[in-house]
């Protein structure tokens, strides 16, 4: 009961974030949503030949950390929820866990979403370049989040063939409340849990 608050405001999150970059999102300032560039959807064109999964090139986090990683890094494997709500986003995979110190959870979701098209969003900001494990990344914060209670980083990799990204997004539990830096934490386990990601990058 207590952490239904933070829980159902990091689905609220995640999903938005997908709704976005599946083209669902509204143009801002002129930056397009994927709708008019590599879409999300577009990730059928980095399947491999014959495949009946349309998303089969995309990295699986719910498949690809294994649970000892996740626990050595503060997460907790039992709490695992795999896509967004109960629902499986065409052009994404999608996957979350709560921090072993229960005042977060990290959610990993991953599609061919390139990081200069993520770079375009304005209801992101904060932008900042870094370098994450050799894969160029970009850390970003949620605009209007003044409490800032929620932190992410993108990380380029190479999906099948095409470029895309893996975004590691703490989302603070506001029945716990803050009880460290989102943006470090997001780095944190971006970097611990890099060497699992795929090969390549730009």
């Amino acid at each position: 009961m207590t952490s239904r608050g933070g829980k159902l405001r990091g689905i609220a999150l995640v999903v938005g974030v997908v709704l976005v970059f599946a083209g669902c999102g509204k143009t801002t300032d002129g930056a397009p949503t994927t709708t008019g560039g590599p879409s999300a959807t577009g990730a059928t064109s980095a399947k491999p030949s014959g495949s009946k999964d349309p998303d089969a090139a995309i990295w699986d986090p719910c498949t690809a950390l294994p649970d000892d990683a996740l626990r050595s890094d503060g997460l907790n494997p039992e709490t695992k929820n795999k896509d967004v709500a109960g629902v499986d986003p065409t052009g994404w995979k999608v996957c979350g866990w709560r921090s072993s110190a229960r005042w977060y959870d990290l959610s990993v979701m991953s599609s061919i979403v390139p990081l200069q098209q993520f770079q375009q969003r304005s209801d992101f900001e904060g932008f900042t370049q870094l370098t994450v494990a050799g894969h160029p990344a970009l850390r970003y914060t949620n605009v209007g989040d003044d409490k800032h209670l929620d932190c992410g980083v993108a990380v380029d990799v190479q999906q099948g063939a095409a470029h895309g990204s893996v975004l590691f997004a703490v989302t603070t539990r506001l029945s716990v409340g803050r009880l460290g830096e989102p943006c470090d934490e997001a780095l944190r386990h971006a970097t611990d849990l890099a060497k699992f990601l795929p090969k390549g990058g730009s």
